[in-house]
């Protein structure tokens, strides 16, 4: 009897260990020499100015937060993370049913993101098709429907960036 418990918490001890819990440092992929990353901006290619700046300045923030140097200027970095704001669609989801109009509108986005090393030019992290989405709700008050929220706009932008910066540390 004092076998089989000996086993079985043995076995139990194994199959925790690997429980797919991991220090962080491990999860990092990064070269050892990348300590500065430029992040000289986001391109923009929707028709919602400032919307790459948000986005950029929220990124930048995410990695100095994981302990990483950021600068606007390429020269002098060791990696360079880039992207491009493709498409920005508002969609009203929910209608008040007396007026008709939009009560909810989703924020649906879609960009590009590549982290390369800026000495061997090697890409160190690219994905062409990042999809996000968030929603904000329209006040019944307004006579105007207004497109963009700017509260829902810095929302996003803090989802975009922890989500690339992840994956760019995670290298998926």
């Amino acid at each position: 009897m004092r076998g089989t418990v000996l086993s079985l918490t043995c076995l139990a001890v194994f199959l925790l260990a690997g429980c797919g819990y991991h220090n962080m440092a491990r999860l990092t992929r990064l070269p050892p020499t990348v300590r500065i990353i430029a992040v000289p901006g986001l391109q923009n290619r929707t028709r919602l100015p400032g919307i790459s700046q948000s986005i950029s300045a929220a990124v930048a923030q995410e990695l100095i937060q994981r302990g990483y140097r950021v600068q606007p200027d390429v020269e002098g970095s060791d990696a360079v993370l880039e992207g491009t704001v493709l498409d920005l669609q508002f969609t009203p989801v929910t209608f008040d049913p007396v007026s008709g109009r939009a009560t909810t509108v989703e924020i649906r986005m879609h960009l590009d993101a590549r982290l390369t090393d800026h000495h061997t030019g090697k890409e160190l992290y690219r994905n062409d098709d990042l999809v996000f989405h968030d929603q904000y709700q329209v006040s019944p008050n307004s006579r105007d429907f207004v497109e963009e929220n700017p509260l829902a706009i810095q929302r996003l932008s803090r989802t975009v960036a922890a989500t690339v910066v992840s994956a760019v540390l995670e290298n998926f």
